[in-house]
């Protein structure tokens, strides 16, 4: 029995609203909305049947059945290693118009990693869109970046006890204080995730973080960690899963100032709303530093309405 709700998006549904991102975001952007949604999808059905496995070849006798859930097209697994799969897809509903199968391959990763608890990124290698007779993907595993490493606790005291449940701001014009506390957090065991415009290997030789995952605020995209801080969607997207897989965590949040000047206030005051709401229902901790001086004292006022002060 299905412990949650689903249903099947029309295929003309879901060309609409790849539509209307394209409109929006662009091209690029779309198809990583897209890819990303459907990855969300394929997790939800997944978590719906309450299945799992131990391994890819554990799982390949449950994946054609739940991609018949979706109506996307006809699937065939033409071959599997033990990190990486081959599907052909035929007469995909996506696969139109020169548009490539970008839902469908999310699907397929989100599948896949919430059976195995493995992160499966997915590669269209050919579509019909261009010509070819179906449409091929290739599923395979990534290290999650986003999974932290547990620390053994320390049997000390800890220095900070904030609220789970609560978003925290810190007004200080270098995030000395906001280290502080996450570095307490990691110490003492805490599933810790860092959102900062440093780069990440300095600030991890500093304060020796090393196992706590990253993510970097920088338009160099060379490294898997770095998120592009005008993309506020796949950044909120990141933290929404960090925040929903490890229940009890702390997210520290530094380079606030910035995401302003990339973004506009108003989309980072929605992001803080969103990450929020999150950090409400699982008994999570957020801590963002900000400097004072960045801001107009009417937007520090709207951030302190959202967040309790520290």
């Amino acid at each position: 029995m299905r412990s949650l709700p689903f249903f099947v998006m029309p295929g003309i549904a879901l060309a609409h609203l790849r539509e209307e991102l394209e409109i929006v975001e662009g091209d690029m952007r779309a198809r990583l909305m897209v890819y990303r949604y459907g990855q969300r999808c394929g997790r939800a059905l997944v978590e719906s049947f309450g299945l799992s496995s131990g391994s890819l070849a554990e799982a390949r006798s449950m994946i054609e059945p739940l991609w018949m859930e979706a109506g996307l097209s006809r699937m065939k697994i033409e071959s599997m290693q033990e990190s990486e799969m081959i599907v052909n897809l035929e007469e995909s509903v996506e696969a139109k118009e020169g548009n490539t199968c970008d839902f469908a391959r999310g699907y397929l990763s989100g599948i896949v990693s919430q059976l195995t608890g493995k992160r499966y990124e997915v590669d269209e290698v050919e579509c019909t869109s261009t010509g070819y007779p179906a449409c091929v993907m290739q599923a395979y595993e990534v290290i999650d970046n986003l999974r932290p490493v547990r620390h053994a606790e320390e049997e000390s005291v800890r220095k900070y006890t904030l609220q789970n449940g609560y978003s925290y701001l810190i007004k200080e014009e270098i995030p000395d204080q906001a280290f502080d506390i996450f570095v307490d957090a990691v110490k003492h065991g805490v599933p810790c995730l860092c959102v900062t415009r440093e780069y990440p290997e300095k600030v991890k030789e500093r304060y020796d973080l090393k196992g706590v995952p990253f993510l970097w605020l920088s338009m160099d995209q060379e490294k898997n960690y770095s998120r592009d801080p005008s993309n506020i969607a796949m950044l909120y997207s990141d933290m929404k899963t960090f925040i929903s897989e490890n229940k009890n965590c702390t997210v520290l949040l530094t380079g606030l100032e910035y995401l302003v000047s990339q973004n506009g206030f108003q989309k980072v005051l929605k992001l803080l709303q969103h990450v929020n709401d999150k950090v409400a229902v699982t008994d999570s901790v957020l801590i963002a530093s900000i400097s004072p001086l960045t801001l107009p004292e009417s937007e520090l006022k709207m951030l302190e309405k959202e967040m309790r002060s520290f």
